[in-house]
């Protein structure tokens, strides 16, 4: 894991964000974060923040899930708030 793109990362306020804890529906959540993933890797980023927010954590269950299927995804790691995650392309 690369821990220091990781910390570099959670410092950045300008890092792309991904907003999905406003959405109640996890289907939904979902399209939103493969349209958000796949802008953001086409732009050439190299990271990007989701906001799936705490709740029951089924919302983050399911982000935690589909990232770890998604072959553009090289790491995640949840952030220290439990609220969002980062993401290295």
């Amino acid at each position: 894991m690369n821990n220091q793109a990781f910390f570099v990362g959670s410092l950045d306020d300008h890092i792309p964000t991904i907003d999905l804890h406003h959405t109640d529906n996890i289907p939904d959540a979902l399209i939103l974060l493969e349209q958000g993933l796949f802008s953001f890797f086409q732009q050439g980023h190299k990271s990007c923040r989701v906001i799936h927010g705490i709740g029951d954590g089924k919302m983050a269950q399911a982000v935690d899930d589909a990232l770890a299927l998604n072959p553009m995804v090289g790491e995640a790691k949840m952030e220290e708030n439990g609220g969002s995650t980062l993401v290295l392309f």
